[in-house]
């Protein structure tokens, strides 16, 4: 792995449940090593399950200089579930989804089912496609902080050592981080 890897990191921009808008934008932060280097966006919608082709389609515009995706857990506008499998598939580019806390799983799984009558095989599926969830440890100033993370097309040792290259003074990786400053501002 080269010392400043090139990344391309998603979150989401802040919404509200509450509101009429029915769509947020979906942010992609390119950085090598921990520098900025450029900036996608486009709107995805709430609940929806347009985020995979969305997320495919930013990081498509990077497809010959990203060597990593790393995106904020797996579900972007409230339940626009990713579809890791999918996305590794057709970018084939190694994905790590980063999550802060252990998911519980039955009550994410009862919330989808109450929510979406209609549509929860598709959502649910998205989750069993992301596999399992891994724990590990990421060294920053702060300390060491656990962290919980999904992948497809990277192994385990070197999810560690991308994190310790992508991450500064926090746990999250700093074109997620970034991804997510913006996103707050929007």
């Amino acid at each position: 792995m080269k010392d400043f890897p090139i990344t391309i990191g998603f979150d989401d921009a802040r919404f509200n449940l509450k509101s009429h808008s029915k769509t947020t934008d979906l942010i992609g932060i390119v950085c090598q090593g921990v520098r900025m280097v450029n900036m996608v966006k486009k709107e995805i919608t709430i609940d929806g399950s347009d985020a995979t082709e969305v997320l495919i389609e930013l990081a498509k515009r990077n497809e010959k200089h990203i060597q990593y995706i790393v995106t904020d857990t797996i579900t972007f506008g409230g339940f626009n579930i990713i579809d890791l499998e999918e996305i590794y598939r057709r970018i084939n580019k190694p994905i790590v989804a980063i999550t802060e806390k252990k998911v519980d799983l039955n009550a994410v799984k009862k919330a989808i089912v109450k929510n979406f009558p209609n549509c929860y095989k598709e959502k649910l599926q998205n989750i069993v496609n992301a596999g399992n969830l891994y724990e590990t440890s990421v060294e920053t100033a702060g300390g060491s902080s656990k962290i919980y993370f999904h992948s497809k097309g990277i192994q385990f040792s070197e999810v560690e050592s991308l994190l310790k290259k992508i991450c500064i003074d926090s746990k999250i990786p700093e074109p997620v981080r970034l991804a997510h400053i913006i996103g707050n501002t929007l």
